[in-house]
């Protein structure tokens, strides 16, 4: 049995990323992502779980099919493996494979810095603006005020019923749709919301830019300072609603009485 690194494993030739069984590698886990939902070749549903893995030469990501040994991937643990395999550059490993607690392994800061990315990536701040410009597949967090919310539907995603909502965003500069997806649908936002949402990947639909959520999306309610005049308002019993005239725009406010 012969150990190999995770360097070693990714300069190996397509032909040879085949089982693994007489070769060992020693990881520590860097970051666990989310479990995924499949439907097997027989029909059959299964989980897979994704995370990544990272020794002193490189950082991968990996995924278990065999859900009896989901409890033994926790960040920050040393694990021996053995047969596996290696696709494309990514660790795959199922019911065969022998996942053992192993010697600690020390993982420089950049590669676990990587591992993490590899999971969740960064998303930069960006306007709506510089999003219409920005490349396809890249990832962002933008802000702006909810102006249109569509109802929920449903679409089969992989033979399966998956609820998406698409709502318009709106800063100073632009407006784009972003498409909510899974349980981000029933996130409550309403018309006039101010949010942030994180972790967005461009799209084009009909050479059009548009948002979509991932698996890392978070949304989060913003404050915002606007100012004009108040042309009319209306009071309820614990919050009334205020149209507000910017630049010649009318917009209509929501607010709690205890602000005015």
């Amino acid at each position: 049995m012969q150990y190999k690194t995770l360097k070693e494993l990714l300069s190996c030739k397509a032909g040879d990323a085949a089982p693994y069984p007489t070769t060992m590698v020693r990881v520590c886990v860097i970051k666990v992502g989310h479990t995924a939902t499949f439907n097997s070749s027989n029909g059959e549903k299964g989980q897979m779980l994704n995370f990544s893995v990272a020794d002193a030469t490189e950082a991968m990501t990996a995924t278990l099919s065999d859900e009896t040994k989901f409890s033994q991937i926790r960040e920050g643990r040393s694990l021996t493996l053995r047969n596996f395999l290696v696709k494309g550059t990514r660790l795959v490993l199922s019911k065969q494979t022998k996942i053992m607690a192993g010697q600690m392994v020390t993982v420089p800061k950049e590669l676990s810095l990587k591992g993490i990315g590899l999971i969740t990536p960064q998303s930069p701040k960006k306007s709506l603006k510089e999003i219409l410009d920005a490349p396809v597949k890249s990832i962002s967090t933008v802000q702006g005020e909810v102006v249109k919310d569509e109802a929920i539907k449903t679409v089969q995603v992989n033979q399966t019923e998956t609820k998406v909502r698409t709502i318009t965003i709106q800063d100073s500069d632009a407006e784009i749709e972003l498409t909510l997806w899974r349980e981000l649908a029933n996130q409550p936002i309403t018309i006039g919301d101010y949010v942030e949402v994180s972790h967005c990947v461009v799209a084009e639909w009909q050479r059009r830019k548009t948002l979509n959520s991932t698996r890392n999306t978070k949304t989060q309610p913003q404050e915002r300072k606007v100012t004009g005049q108040v042309e009319a308002i209306s009071f309820g019993d614990a919050t009334c609603e205020v149209c507000l005239q910017e630049n010649g725009i009318f917009r209509d406010y929501v607010v709690d009485i205890d602000m005015i």
